[in-house]
């Protein structure tokens, strides 16, 4: 028994020698038990260190974007990045982006980034500490923008065809990955009958002239455009 005793006591004698020599000599007046609790706080300091680098906030994120730091993430492959390199940046050039502003557009409490550029630019949200085009414009046929309606953030895309007619789909989030709502509003007419009247709709269902302009006075008069 005590053999097996002066073994452990030998053992811990050899752990406590190897902590130390990896630390460096102790300094004057300083005991073992204080290094262990200088070591046991630097420990504890690096592993808090690398939790707040794994909680990056929204606004953190989308900073990292702007400087270079990380790509995005393309919503409509997922697994497809582009950098902020990829976009031809501050130009005199009429494809040109620029940074915009920072808002919430999904109605979440964060805000997202908007990226101004050709036919409204691109959205990014942040989340899941990564970055990712929230909504992006697509020519002509989907031009970007967003509003305030009913007291919540929509985004809305505008077809206004050389055609004569117009088309508005508006999608409402609570949260970039959440989409709660959509409508769609628009005037069009019977190309086989050219002498027919415009029809007005909202939603497929069919409405008067007078309530199509109200609410696209709504709609327009809160209207922010991010094609500049």
């Amino acid at each position: 028994m005590y053999r097996h005793k002066k073994i452990a006591i030998l053992a811990c004698v050899f752990l406590t020698a190897l902590h130390i020599a990896a630390c460096g000599p102790l300094k004057e007046n300083e005991t073992i038990n204080e290094r262990e609790s200088v070591m046991d706080q630097q420990e504890s300091n690096k592993q808090e260190a690398e939790d707040t680098g794994l909680e990056a906030t929204a606004e953190e994120l989308l900073d990292l974007f702007i400087n270079g730091s990380i790509d995005a993430v393309d919503s409509a492959d997922l697994t497809s990045t582009f950098h902020i390199s990829d976009l031809t940046m501050d130009s005199e050039e009429e494809d040109a982006y620029s940074i915009g502003e920072k808002v919430d557009l999904d109605n979440d409490g964060e805000n997202e980034l908007i990226i101004n550029g050709p036919y409204g630019g691109i959205y990014l949200d942040a989340r899941d500490n990564k970055v990712y085009e929230f909504a992006v414009a697509d020519g002509t046929a989907l031009i970007l923008s967003y509003t305030y309606y009913n007291g919540a953030v929509w985004i809305m895309y505008s077809n206004r065809s050389s055609a004569g007619f117009e088309f508005y789909h508006m999608e409402k989030f609570e949260g970039a990955d959440n989409l709660v709502a959509e409508m769609n509003f628009g005037e069009e007419f019977d190309i086989d009958h050219a002498e027919a009247e415009l029809k007005y709709t909202l939603n497929g269902t069919e409405i008067s002239y007078d309530e199509y302009t109200e609410l696209c006075s709504k709609i327009f008069a809160a209207e922010v455009n991010t094609n500049f």
